[in-house]
């Protein structure tokens, strides 16, 4: 049998909460490994949620990208207008990263992540089940 994926969440958000809650249905598939919030309250929620240590939360996606790599892949759920600020980072530190839509606000932005993504050599995939 396969290992769960592991996955780290930022953004602790409502969209996120419903992707990483399905880890508790499905533990089997894949598992909360890490978390990023700027608030410390949701931060401290999901921790206790998801039974997640505390050299595995954080508050900024440069803090987890100063750790060496311990996932598998992210999910993304911060807004809209930091979805490529906080992912790049992520992919120049080697995850893969599922994005729910927009995976961009502007076609600068969209250039810069999909030149990031195939630089790094990392998949971002992005998802429209929240719409």
């Amino acid at each position: 049998m396969k290992k769960p994926i592991k996955v780290i969440v930022v953004g602790m958000g409502a969209r996120a909460m419903i992707y990483a809650r399905q880890s508790l249905s499905c533990p089997e598939v894949f598992t909360v490994a890490g978390i990023v919030d700027v608030n410390p309250d949701r931060l401290r929620t999901a921790q206790e949620i998801f039974r997640v240590p505390d050299n595995h939360c954080f508050a900024t996606v440069e803090e987890l990208a100063a750790v060496p790599r311990f996932a598998d892949a992210v999910i993304n759920g911060t807004m809209d207008r930091l979805h490529v600020a906080t992912t790049i980072p992520l992919l120049k530190k080697g995850y893969d990263v599922l994005l729910e839509k927009p995976f961009a606000v502007n076609q600068q932005e969209a250039d810069a992540l999909l030149q990031c993504a195939d630089e790094s050599k990392r998949t971002v995939m992005i998802c429209h089940v929240l719409r």
